[in-house]
């Protein structure tokens, strides 16, 4: 017959030290506890032996259909090679950490409200995902969210590694910081980002796209109508335009001086129809918000994107914006139109061959839909005759 556990403090140094078997500990596996003074060891070792008392009466005493139900119980496990006491172990572990979780959507509010001395940006972008989650999870508790539940909420099929990125990285960090409140697991969270499949595929706004962003930019903020058209219709890059002055663009021409261009040399682009007619019907102005009026027309066109101009902007109903889409539409589409690729050359300032420019857009639209491009028109206007330069 064994002999019964003692129990009996050691001192250590500065602390004592009681060593707790398996079959006696919460983890069920042998634990070292560390007490401060001897006066305290010697009572949890008190607490222990009592405990063993307990635990050895009611193991004299079981009752015939306890008996039968740990049989049963056993017999279920045995499969798992899982003893009785390690199963009940995990499912008091489970509750337990159940009843000091914390519902979805407040641990959302909590987050935000620790959030406010960050930037502008970054706390809408935490915004936006946590109102992705609590619109799935709701007053769910955060500790039943599984792995597989974010990972289909963060990066659902279709998300573009950009947009999945973002939002993981936000929802990692709300998720560490639920982790630290005891509200969940943090090596739950295994979320992985989508690969991208289209490497060096360039992405390109349909002739609805186009109209679409002209229109809601025109309707909310109409001094960004002329920023779009001298993109969709002249390929200037985005941070060009973002330099551009009053005094650059007018019908008749757009000057993109040395300290304007990319590579420093200096353009001159002559509106097509198309341009020029946009340019009648909206002079171009200097935006000095510009970047963020930018984000917020492409969100009300549809887009998914963070726009903090936006207190309440509408669900994303067209995916992530293609990166450079304006510059390539007017590419492809100028192309698709008879435009010859020299004059596309200088006029998107490149300053080697060809062959790029063929490989990108030579293909990608028919000339029926360029034809739909370049007549694209501002509300009550029309392309005097269709023509790309």
């Amino acid at each position: 017959m064994s002999k019964p556990t003692r129990f009996k403090p050691v001192r250590q140094g500065k602390v004592w030290v009681l060593n707790v078997p398996g079959k006696y500990s919460v983890s069920g596996k042998r634990e070292r506890h560390f007490h401060k003074t001897q006066v305290l060891a010697l009572a949890a070792a008190t607490k222990l032996k009592a405990d063993r008392e307990l635990y050895g009466n009611s193991a004299r005493t079981i009752t015939p259909s306890l008996a039968e139900q740990a049989v049963a119980a056993a017999s279920l496990l045995e499969v798992w090679g899982v003893s009785l006491l390690e199963a009940a172990r995990e499912v008091a572990d489970n509750r337990r950490r159940a009843a000091a979780s914390c519902p979805v959507n407040e641990a959302c509010d909590q987050w935000i409200a620790t959030c406010d001395m960050l930037r502008s940006k970054t706390v809408e972008g935490y915004k936006y995902v946590c109102k992705k989650l609590v619109a799935v999870f709701g007053e769910r508790l955060c500790s039943s969210v599984t792995g597989s539940e974010l990972q289909s909420v963060l990066c659902p099929n279709g998300t573009s590694g950009a947009s999945a990125e973002s939002n993981v990285r936000a929802a990692k960090t709300w998720w560490r910081f639920c982790a630290k409140q005891g509200w969940c697991q943090v090596d739950v969270f295994m979320v992985e980002v989508p690969k991208k499949s289209n490497a060096g595929e360039i992405g390109f706004l349909s002739v609805e796209e186009a109209k679409a962003l002209l229109a809601a930019a025109a309707a909310h903020y109409p001094a960004a109508v002329p920023y779009y058209a001298v993109q969709l219709f002249a390929g200037i890059r985005r941070e060009e335009v973002a330099r551009l002055e009053t005094k650059d663009v007018s019908p008749d021409g757009i000057e993109l001086g040395a300290e304007i261009t990319k590579r420093g040399k200096r353009r001159h682009i002559t509106p097509s129809a198309t341009l020029r007619t946009w340019l009648e019907a909206h002079p171009f102005q200097t935006l000095p918000n510009w970047i963020r009026v930018d984000k917020a027309c492409r969100r009300l066109a549809g887009w998914n994107l963070v726009a903090d101009l936006l207190t309440d902007p509408p669900e994303p109903t067209r995916g992530t914006w293609p990166q450079n889409a304006l510059r390539h539409s007017h590419a492809s589409y100028s192309i698709a139109a008879g435009k010859p690729l020299e004059s596309l050359l200088f006029e998107f300032g490149h300053t080697g061959g060809p062959t790029l420019l063929k490989q990108h857009y030579v293909g990608r639209v028919s000339k029926r839909e360029a034809i739909a491009y370049f007549k694209i028109a501002p509300e009550g206007a029309e392309i005097p005759a269709f023509a790309v330069a």
